[in-house]
């Protein structure tokens, strides 16, 4: 018997316990969340100009009344003459421009004040030609993040989801907290480094202990509820951002919203999943009694000796493998796929993602607003997404969004000139691509075998990491042409949309179990018995078919990789 197995005939698909385990899962969401877009208002930057010095009081009184008529030139950007944000007339003594040289901000610069008090922009001055530091703060998060998705993802596989996640919490708690003290730039970004390493492995760590609870059937549901608890931290950073308007009590407000979290070490049980396919037959039997009180049903005796007294590699002849690591998600020609395809949709839509959802405050008009409204929207879309998943599959609804989006971004940037029409659009591109990005957050542990399934899920985040940690300085092609940025996003967005076509179809197939459950393609059906029709997506075009000449079995390279036949 397996744990499907076990689910549907005796403890319930989504009872009492499942439930409780899934909300758990679905409460790291909002923290995650707003800890991944912080940035976006931390490092906001408002409008600026050089600040302007000299000796006699005039040039001081002249600049306060008059402007920047004699003191900033003007600038034609995007078709607009506006003041310079990065230039000043050299002698500012001068009762005229004409003839009159400029140079770069000798002084520092001064900002507006009206919308942000304090942002890490305008403490350390990260503009003009210092604003690369800005995008290399966002980037080295995001290296963070796709680091803790490696180390993470082996660290669950291997001792287990619970640990992982309370120490998570703990590591992200503390240094969260810690960023709000740090006394410079280097540091903070060091820091908040850190923390992207935790926050990434708490975040799928949750998704894959929730999806792990249920049944086939809920898989989809819960996936995408730990996907809009995600969206819901936006909504609580543009709340704080909106009466927190300096940027060290941002960061400590967002950073204490984890405390309540910390409750998960005595609430939150193990993977019964994961207990089962590692052979921890006592610690199985145990949860599995616990979960059977809680959903107040039996579990006959026979039921536990048939699915706890195998050991991992008795349930398949063939699997050979009692201990796995990363070279095991490309050992085999199916894994290897999947495993690669995986990781390029997700560096496509994840940079696409990631970039636009910063570059929101951006836009014309409030950013408050701008913010807000995105996620409104993305929450609409991301339930209508839900529903499509359920109805057409996870394949259709990812890849048509992720076109979709780069449709809007193409079309934005090819209205540049027009700011009303070109935010409209920008808008459109950034909650779109939020579809396919949340549908592919559920969609993704659902490719992997149980064995491997928080690795796969790690090597596929870190692989994202590579398009979030470009995405900020995507923004920076500007300066060479206006449209740009929105073009690469625009590509992006629909090279995702063409990579995620590669993958199986999972729509009302069972989790696999094993590498080899991957690569025989084992019989299964929908959770509807009735169905009996139906014919597996999976298998109906095998894409894998021409391709068992691959196979590298006796192929280990990695020294650390233990085999045990």
């Amino acid at each position: 018997m397996e744990w499907d197995d076990l689910l549907k005939k005796h403890l319930g698909e989504f009872g009492r316990f499942q439930k409780f385990t899934s909300l758990l899962a679905i409460l790291v969401g909002p923290t995650v969340g707003l800890t991944l877009v912080a940035m976006t208002f931390l490092a906001a930057t408002p409008e600026h100009h050089c600040r302007v010095t000299g000796n006699a009081s005039s040039v001081v009184d002249r600049y306060m009344t008059e402007g920047y008529n004699l003191s900033i030139p003007l600038e034609k950007i995007g078709g607009t003459w506006k003041y310079s944000s990065c230039l000043m007339y050299k002698d500012l003594n001068r009762t005229s421009t004409s003839s009159n040289g400029t140079t770069s901000c000798t002084h520092g610069w001064e900002y507006d004040r009206t919308i942000y008090q304090s942002t890490i922009v305008t403490e350390y001055d990260l503009v003009c030609w210092r604003s690369w530091l800005k995008g290399l703060g966002q980037s080295t998060f995001m290296v963070g993040v796709g680091v803790g998705g490696i180390f993470f993802g082996i660290i669950s596989d291997r001792f287990g989801r619970r640990p992982t996640i309370v120490f998570c919490i703990i590591l992200h708690l503390a240094l969260s907290t810690g960023a709000s003290f740090t006394s410079g730039y280097i540091s903070f970004i060091v820091v908040r480094m850190l923390d992207g390493i935790t926050i990434n492995g708490l975040y799928f760590t949750a998704f894959v202990i929730g999806i792990e609870a249920v049944g086939p059937s809920k898989r989809n549901a819960v996936g995408m509820a730990v996907s809009l608890s995600f969206v819901l931290g936006f909504f609580i950073l543009c709340l704080l951002a909106y009466f927190i308007r300096t940027w060290r009590t941002l960061q400590l407000a967002q950073a204490l919203i984890t405390i309540p979290l910390l409750c998960y070490w005595w609430v939150l049980q193990e993977s019964p999943r994961w207990l089962i396919s590692n052979g921890r037959v006592e610690s199985a039997r145990d949860v599995l009694q616990r979960a059977a009180r809680v959903n107040k049903v039996t579990i006959p005796e026979d039921v536990y000796a048939s699915l706890l007294t195998k050991k991992p590699a008795d349930r398949n002849s063939n699997e050979k493998t009692t201990r796995f690591t990363m070279i095991d998600l490309f050992r085999t020609p199916r894994m290897r796929l999947i495993t690669l395809a995986v990781c390029f949709t997700w560096i496509f839509v994840s940079g696409v993602y990631y970039g636009l959802i910063v570059g929101t405050t951006d836009l014309a008009g409030d950013p408050y607003v701008n913010f807000a409204l995105s996620a409104v929207l993305e929450i609409g879309l991301t339930i209508l997404g839900w529903a499509a998943n359920e109805r057409w599959g996870r394949k259709p609804v990812i890849a048509g969004s992720a076109l979709f989006a780069g449709t809007g971004c193409l079309v934005s940037a090819a209205t540049s000139g027009l700011p009303t029409v070109s935010r409209n659009f920008a808008l459109v591109g950034r909650v779109v691509i939020a579809v396919s990005f949340n549908c592919l957050a559920p969609y993704s542990p659902e490719v992997f075998p149980t064995v491997v399934r928080s690795m796969g899920m790690g090597v596929a985040t870190a692989s994202s990491r590579i398009g979030c940690i470009l995405s900020p300085f995507v923004t920076l092609l500007g300066d060479v042409w206006l449209p740009l940025p929105m073009v690469t996003f625009g590509v992006a967005a629909c090279a995702g949309g063409v990579a995620v076509l590669l993958l199986p179809e999972t729509l009302g197939v069972p989790l696999p179990e094993t590498i080899e459950d991957v690569e025989n393609g084992k019989p299964q059906q929908r959770d509807n018995d009735n169905s009996a029709n139906y014919t597996n997506p999976q298998t109906e075009h095998d894409p894998f078919k021409n391709m068992k000449h691959l196979t590298l079995d006796n192929f280990h390279p990695w020294p650390f990789s233990v085999r045990i036949n």
